[in-house]
């Protein structure tokens, strides 16, 4: 390429770099990108670019466009907010908002560098209260609003029109909902840029919830006091539900009054009576002795209710009786066995059925671990199935005061007297063995001399015997006396050739 086609190129460059500039959008730094606000409150935003600005202009919906400078008057609800057009800032404080400023706020910056506008855009939102929430329950199964155990409800609730959308929670009485909650539906109505939110609840009835408020709350900023609820009172009926029997009151003086008191749980309110040693008791009367009473049944709470049996003085044979409680009402019957003792409630000794059980498993497999342990001891399985050790006490005197290496000593030509030390013999052959080795003592002591060995000869002729003695250290004379096996003591190899032993005499 030569010089010429060079230049060309450049130019074209040039004219191409300063044609994009005029189409060139400076970035616009937009803060706060959204924002809620209450009605009457003020609101500031802040549009900022990296360069001079020639002019500031902003469009707020309900609002005239308005250009803004630091050098104008300020006596209006929208005003300029920053430290001048100079330093790239052109930011604007509403006064008092009001529902008609809701909506995308403009700002567009005019610069000496570009020809074109840059525009930056916020989001307004000026919040509205929605209107109360509405709840509908499902009526259950007979359509009047009266609901048994296990029934099962359905309920909605839809909180309208607000600004934004409302948060919806959940409550049975002061209890939390957490179960049973559909995903929230928003509907939003775009000319007013309202919203409705819905959410549905399913629930399986229980007897505890007789009586509670299924209350639906909606939250929001607009609402006077952030929150508006709508709630239901649950009608369930059920029958007298059961206790543990039987029941065990204790505490009781003898000769002195005595009530007994069991609360129920029952929808609608039941009818009670006493059976009492054969008699019955209905509610307000007394027995025929008129010592004992049936009282009137006292309602504590919706669904709860105390029944109590008065005793004018205690008596030993009272406490020797099961009191039983029949209540019924329209749902079902129920009947509770009593008994009374005059010892103290004893304290930690409440074990449901579950705690029972583990107590007993635990006992089993203890007892079961012991057993095996037991049986593999004895049968040396398992962890006992090793080599049993050899008990090395009798042999490691001999071993040190034999020098000669363990197969030699090993092939030593065994003595009459090795005898006595072979073991695990039957009874009778034990007697024998002792009256054998008794007769070879004798012999022994009157045809061998102490100083020398018994011995046995070789195939070859020579003489080699082995002695087991008792070792005296202390004692300066040694001699070699012969034990049987049940003496249990130390012993050493004492091993020598008979023809050392004849030279020896010779030469002295």
């Amino acid at each position: 390429m030569d010089e010429k086609k060079r230049s060309s190129l450049l130019v074209r460059l040039l004219v191409g770099l300063s044609l994009f500039q005029g189409y060139y959008f400076a970035h616009v730094e937009v803060t706060p990108s959204e924002i809620l606000v209450l009605p009457g409150h003020n609101v500031t935003f802040v549009c900022r670019v990296a360069v001079r600005l020639q002019y500031c202009r902003v469009e707020i919906p309900g609002e005239e466009s308005k250009n803004l400078n630091p050098s104008l008057p300020s006596n209006d609800n929208v005003k300029y907010y920053g430290v001048g057009l100079d330093s790239g800032q052109c930011g604007f404080t509403i006064n008092s908002v009001s529902e008609k400023n809701n909506g995308i706020i403009k700002c567009t910056l005019g610069m000496t560098t570009e020809t074109k506008e840059s525009v930056g855009k916020m989001h307004l939102i000026v919040a509205k209260p929605p209107q109360p929430p509405m709840m509908e329950v499902s009526r259950g199964p007979d359509n009047v609003g009266v609901y048994k155990i296990h029934d099962t409800i359905h309920a909605s609730c839809a909180v309208n029109d607000g600004r934004p959308a409302a948060n919806i929670s959940w409550y049975l009485d002061d209890v939390p909902i957490l179960e049973g909650l559909s995903m929230p539906t928003i509907v939003e109505i775009a000319k007013e840029n309202l919203q409705s939110k819905s959410q549905n609840l399913t629930r399986q009835l229980r007897a505890s919830d007789n009586g509670k408020r299924l209350r639906c709350v909606a939250h929001h900023p607009a609402y006077p006091n952030g929150q508006h609820e709508t709630s239901r009172q649950l009608d369930v009926v059920y029958p007298p539900q059961p206790l543990k029997n039987p029941l065990e009151q204790f505490g009781y003086i003898i000769g002195q009054q005595g009530v007994i008191s069991v609360v129920i749980e029952a929808n609608p309110k039941p009818k009670i009576e006493w059976f009492v040693a054969g008699q019955n008791i209905k509610e307000g009367n007394s027995d025929n002795t008129g010592r004992i009473d049936a009282q009137p049944i006292v309602e504590l709470e919706q669904g709860r209710y105390e029944v109590n049996l008065r005793m004018a003085a205690v008596q030993k044979e009272d406490t020797e009786k099961e009191y039983i409680l029949a209540a019924q009402n329209q749902m079902g019957r129920q009947e509770y066995h009593v008994r009374i003792s005059t010892n103290p409630e004893p304290e930690g000794l409440e074990l449901g059925l579950g705690s029972l059980v583990g107590i007993v498993v635990a006992i089993c497999i203890l007892l079961m671990a012991v057993f095996l342990l037991i049986f593999a001891k004895t049968t040396g399985r398992w962890c006992f199935s090793g080599p049993r050790e050899r008990h090395l006490g009798e042999s490691s005197d001999t071993e040190s005061a034999d020098g000669r290496p363990k197969y030699s000593r090993r092939n030593l030509v065994p003595t009459r007297l090795a005898s006595y030390f072979k073991k695990d013999k039957g009874k009778e052959q034990m007697k024998d063995d002792e009256e054998e080795a008794k007769k070879e003592e004798v012999e022994d002591t009157t045809t061998v001399p102490l100083d020398t060995t018994l011995a046995t000869e070789d195939e070859t002729g020579n003489k080699e015997g082995v002695v087991y003695a008792e070792l005296d250290l202390i004692s300066p004379g040694v001699k070699a006396v012969v034990k049987n096996d049940n003496d249990k003591t130390e012993y050493a190899e004492i091993l020598y050739s008979p023809k050392e032993e004849a030279n020896k005499e010779e030469n002295k």
